[in-house]
């Protein structure tokens, strides 16, 4: 089974998706896309509203992810957000 149910943390108004995983950079961009219109307010008003340019990475099992930040110009980066992966159940 490829297809995950992305639940994100308790302190991040982001609703949870399903999502096919076969493949992952499309997985992980279909996330992006539904959570940073979530995520663009709660991070401009914690000041940092640069996070929002962000992209998700999960773990090699699909077990958990989050959003990454990285700035390399400034040698900076930073992970929030956290998600879980869990195999969606199929329909009946």
């Amino acid at each position: 089974m490829n297809t995950y149910r992305v639940e994100f943390g308790p302190a991040w108004p982001v609703p949870p998706i399903t999502v096919d995983f076969t493949d992952r950079t499309a997985a992980a961009r279909t996330v992006a896309e539904h959570a940073i219109p979530h995520l663009t307010p709660v991070l401009e008003a914690k000041g940092r509203p640069e996070l929002a340019d962000c992209f998700f990475r999960s773990d090699r099992e699909l077990t958990e992810g989050s959003f990454m930040w990285v700035d390399l110009a400034e040698g900076m980066s930073a992970l929030f957000c956290p998600a879980r992966l869990t195999p969606a159940t199929p329909a009946r």
